[in-house]
């Protein structure tokens, strides 16, 4: 442990596909979902301590420092899991939105297990970190392998995927946070919870798996869908006039990511994805231009 402190990225992500395949016994969703890492990160500094103590730090005021902070359980179960004594400082500069749907408390959880590991030697391997990240959330493994992946289960169980060609891409989100369990509950009132009595047939990715192989931006735009989206943004008008000014701005295709509210937009060059982020910030938005992520 020659190394004391090293500093990585949080990268946040988007939901190219979001759909629901049912329910389990413990009323966990089933998803089928493609995400992708996006170029949008928080900076996570980890450092280690003589003491015993494990905390975080954050620019962004309300943040919790404690073990109510993801990343802060992180490195408490990567110390149970190894056996370490020392203590472990995290401090997160944070530039992902929060309770947006792209990732962000996942992300920093992600990168301070990354992080801890190579500061520790790397005695866990990347299957073994996933295997501890999935227990803190769903999103956690992907952040931690990043990239495009299909991932089914609860989300957690990753699968390879054609990767996502290089493109403009800009988020929105401004004012709406979304509780998950929320969002959840919406879903299951709209689709009977997901029993097979209800007759409810997942969308097929077939299209979008093409149109990835085939590394064609425009029929990636529009082969993306997100079933939040339906009963999310009627009760999120911002969300929904994000995405409108996205169209209107000529994106070639806009979403909703993950449970929302936040909003994600595809374009055809860089110069309309900067008029858009112009227009935008002209309505009082604050959107982030940023492009995928291979990981």
């Amino acid at each position: 442990m020659s190394i004391k402190s090293i500093s990585v990225c949080g990268y946040a992500k988007i939901n190219l596909h979001l759909d629901m395949t049912g329910r389990r016994d413990d009323g966990y969703h089933t998803v089928n979902t493609v995400m992708q890492t996006v170029s949008l990160c928080d900076d996570v500094t980890v450092t280690l301590r003589e003491d015993e103590r494990i905390f975080a730090t954050c620019n962004i005021q309300g943040v919790p420092t404690d073990e109510k902070n993801l990343a802060v359980r992180a490195a408490l179960m990567l110390r149970e899991a190894v056996g370490f004594s020392f203590g472990v400082q995290i401090d997160i500069f944070k530039r992902i939105p929060m309770a947006a749907g792209l990732a962000g408390g996942s992300a920093d959880a992600a990168a301070t297990l990354v992080a801890l590991n190579v500061l520790m030697g790397n005695p866990c391997s990347i299957d073994q970190l996933c295997e501890l990240g999935s227990r803190l959330g769903a999103d956690v493994p992907f952040c931690i392998v990043g990239g495009t992946r299909f991932a089914d289960g609860k989300g957690d169980i990753l699968h390879d995927f054609p990767n996502m060609p290089d493109c403009a891409i800009v988020i929105a989100c401004e004012g709406e946070g979304v509780s998950t369990p929320w969002a959840y509950r919406r879903l299951d009132e709209a689709y009977g919870n997901f029993e097979a009595s209800f007759g409810y047939v997942p969308k097929e990715m077939a299209a979008l798996k093409e149109a990835l192989q085939k590394q064609d931006v425009l029929k990636i735009a529009n082969t993306m869908y997100n079933i939040f989206e339906i009963p999310v943004l009627s009760e999120r008008p911002v969300a929904a006039e994000i995405r409108s000014l996205f169209l209107s701005c000529g994106a070639l295709g806009a979403m909703m990511s993950g449970s929302g509210p936040s909003v994600f937009a595809i374009f055809a060059t860089e110069a309309d994805a900067e008029t858009a982020v112009e227009r935008l910030k002209n309505r009082g938005y604050c959107p982030y231009l940023c492009h995928p992520v291979e990981c």
